[in-house]
């Protein structure tokens, strides 16, 4: 048995020792661009907002000026996102510069077509245009546009060429942009990252990607962009992956479509052994966001890695469909076994069944005799209460009531001896005159009441409050002055001790049976409930 119970031990610390486990950066960031990819459609919906305000305002507007800088928002928003919106707002542009004859802006949205094309990968397109001019004819007010177009063309061109002439013309392009743009700004830092890679110079690159990284708002397409480029240079495969990974969350945010982030983010992963996370961002994402954008660049290298990870994947589905086979069959076993082990159980429970049956029976015998004796427990433990009570009333009362007395023998053993000794000597009509000064009886009768009244709230200090709560609203009585209870307060104490008959009371408290009388029945009609059970629920006041 505690062979059993030690190996179920370990199965148990097993299964919950992994979840317990610490998530590394890498896993953390992951699952983030994994709720991110979850909620793509709801930054699409961002994205075709923002876009439909722009185009209301294009539609608004009040001439082919105001038309032109909509639709070049509105170009510029779609420049990642959809190859054919972005070209269908320039060349609205184009035509509305033709109609106006202004070949400034016709200049402009040309330079912007060859950046786009370039960049898409429609690298005849954009020689096209690009050969309309030259460093000897730049657009005047446009050079930075022409020196930013030109070196985005000759870097493409460069990176799929082996010949080394792009690339001399790029970084001429690149130096010339450079004194229109300041280094300590984002544009100007990639510039000098750029130039960096170009010599090589990784960690200059590196530092300048990580500047670039500051000078962008966070989950912005700048940010896509210098988190891109970080991690280009990192050696450590796990910190590549929380770049590429913050990257790709920056892309899906903005609702970009033409990214590398993700699909080198796949590669990466499929080389770290995550083949289901690989399939999954190239098959539902890298791949159609590629064919949504149109561009020709980006399909292409999404098309030649993903037969390799699908290949890998199905592997991996054909060994999982292996492995529930195998598990299916291990249920079954499982299965009988459990059979025969419910049959075993059932048989032995019948068993404990009729056992079971046999103590409920006793048991029951047993807690009816125990029933009875807390029946009759309780019934002696209210009766001690009682006498409890009753032998404390009886203590109170007999201790100051016999002190009461002895008191007042004693006063009369000495006024005794003080008369006898008037008589003696003949002094009578001197006693005479003594007992008529001597106080009246009244004050010995208030004595008494107070007496009374601070051992009854002694024995009930809250009798006064009960009492009262057995009233009527507005009819409470309450003592006045220095009197801790009223005449009817008192009348209904002794009514709480047991002393009912109002002959009884009015001897008592000196007073006349009637006056008793006239107070019990006027209280009892101020009662709350009803006046024949009120002086039984003053009995009952604990």
């Amino acid at each position: 048995m505690r062979t059993k119970g030690f190996l179920f031990a370990i199965i148990v610390l097993s299964a919950i020792l992994p979840g317990c486990r610490k998530k590394s950066g890498e896993e953390l960031v992951l699952e983030q661009l994994d709720r991110v990819l979850e909620m793509k459609e709801t930054y699409e919906g961002y994205f075709v907002q923002r876009v439909n305000a722009l185009k209301s305002l294009a539609t608004g507007t009040s001439g082919p000026i105001q038309e032109y800088d909509a639709n070049k928002h509105i170009a510029e928003e779609y420049l990642t996102h959809s190859l054919d919106s972005a070209v269908a707002y320039l060349e609205k542009n184009l035509s509305i510069a033709e109609s106006l004859h202004d070949s400034f802006r016709a200049e402009e949205t040309d330079l912007m077509l060859v950046k786009l094309y370039a960049k898409a990968g429609y690298i005849s397109d954009a020689e096209n245009i690009a050969q309309r001019y030259s460093d000897d004819s730049i657009p005047e007010g446009l050079e930075y546009q022409y020196y930013e177009a030109m070196s985005t063309l000759y870097g493409e061109l460069g990176a799929y060429s082996s010949s080394r002439e792009f690339w001399v013309k790029r970084n001429h392009y690149l130096a010339a942009l450079k004194e229109y743009i300041g280094d300590d700004t984002f544009e100007g830092c990639d510039i000098l990252r750029t130039e960096a890679v170009a010599k090589g110079q990784d960690s200059l690159a590196r530092a300048y990607a990580m500047k670039m990284l500051e000078l962008s708002a966070p989950n912005s397409k700048e940010f896509a962009s210098a988190a891109f480029f970080y991690q280009e240079g990192l050696e450590d495969q796990g910190e590549r992956i929380q770049w590429l990974a913050k990257s790709a969350i920056a892309d899906m945010m903005t609702a970009t479509r033409d990214y590398a982030s993700l699909n080198i983010l796949a590669q990466e992963l499929y080389n770290a052994g995550d083949f289901t996370r690989a399939f999954r961002y190239s098959a539902d994402h890298c791949m159609r966001d590629a064919i949504y954008y149109n561009g020709k660049l980006r399909p292409w290298q999404v098309a030649r890695f993903f037969p390799q990870v699908e290949n890998k994947y199905e592997q991996l589905s054909k060994e999982q469909t292996r492995r529930l086979r195998t598990l299916s069959i291990v249920a079954v076993i499982l299965v009988l076994l459990l059979g025969l082990t419910l049959f075993l159980i059932v048989k032995r429970q019948r068993v404990l069944s009729k056992t079971r049956k046999e103590l409920e029976a006793t048991k029951n015998a047993i807690e009816q005799r125990n029933d009875a004796l807390e029946a009759i427990n309780a019934r002696l433990q209210a009766l001690n209460g009682e006498l409890s009570e009753s032998n404390k009333v009886k203590q109170e009362y007999i201790t100051l009531f016999l002190g009461y007395l002895s008191e007042n023998i004693s006063t009369a053993r000495q006024y005794k001896n003080h008369v006898l000794k008037y008589i003696r000597r003949g002094n009578a009509e001197y006693l005479k005159d003594e007992i008529e000064a001597m106080p009246p009886i009244d004050e010995d009768i208030q004595e008494f009441y107070r007496m009374f009244d601070r051992t009854f709230v002694n024995l009930y200090p809250g009798f006064v409050d009960k009492f009262n709560a057995l009233l009527a609203e507005g009819e409470a009585i309450v003592p006045k002055g220095d009197d801790i209870l009223t005449p009817e307060l008192r009348v209904f104490a002794l009514i709480k001790l047991g002393i009912v008959d109002s002959s009884s009371i009015a001897t008592l408290l000196h007073y006349s049976a009637n006056t008793i009388y006239n107070y019990r029945a006027k209280v009892k009609n101020k009662a709350k409930g009803d006046r024949d059970s009120f002086e039984a629920a003053v009995k009952a006041i604990e």
